[in-house]
């Protein structure tokens, strides 16, 4: 008499398994620190304007650091003005970080615009195959989406820590998930009769 059972898992999907509690706990923190961010929607903005800045200030370092590493002085000059003026970018980021939110707002609503004109019309120009009306449409609703950004630029106060805010809260409910899926599985295949 044979028995049907769960074939037992590659020794690195077994290692992964052994640490859904890690992948659990990671969502956990994200979940946590996502319902702190939606807190204060304003203070998440600034956070991520100072953490957009500094990662500026580590590139610019490491483009003026670059530029010394060249041995052509006009390649150099080019470098070291690149790194100088992404530099002042961050330093400014730093400065004025309100400014710098509403600035990298607009920025946001001009390409989501830009990007839902060109899915519209894309739609359009595939409307003899099927569906795409849906493409159209998402990007009739990127275009609207952008022109509010655009034509409300106080948004941009809230809108950086909004996405933060969602993207936290996602990335913690995916890693949850994944987590309570392996222990599943981990569960499963441990249940399961071995073969001799």
């Amino acid at each position: 008499m044979s028995t049907i059972s769960a074939p037992r898992p590659e020794p690195s999907v077994a290692h992964v398994e052994r640490q859904w509690g890690w992948f659990a706990a990671l969502g956990a923190g994200l979940l946590i620190a996502g319902g702190i961010a939606s807190a204060n929607l304003f203070a998440s903005t600034l956070a991520s304007v100072f953490y957009i800045a500094a990662m500026m200030l580590v590139g610019a370092v490491m483009q003026i650091v670059h530029a010394f590493t060249s041995h052509d002085w006009k390649r150099r000059a080019l470098y070291l003005l690149t790194g100088l003026f992404y530099g002042a970018a961050g330093i400014l980021a730093v400065y004025d970080p309100v400014f710098s939110a509403l600035g990298i707002t607009i920025g946001i609503g001009a390409l989501l615009v830009a990007s839902g004109a060109f899915r519209t019309i894309s739609g359009f120009v595939d409307r003899t195959k099927k569906g795409w009306g849906w493409i159209a449409a998402s990007g009739l609703l990127t275009f609207v989406v952008g022109a509010f950004l655009l034509s409300q630029p106080l948004v941009g106060l809230w809108f950086l820590g909004a996405l933060l805010t969602v993207d936290l809260i996602f990335q913690g409910w995916g890693f949850l998930a994944f987590g309570l899926a392996l222990r599943g599985r981990r569960r499963a295949s441990h249940s399961a009769p071995r073969h001799a």
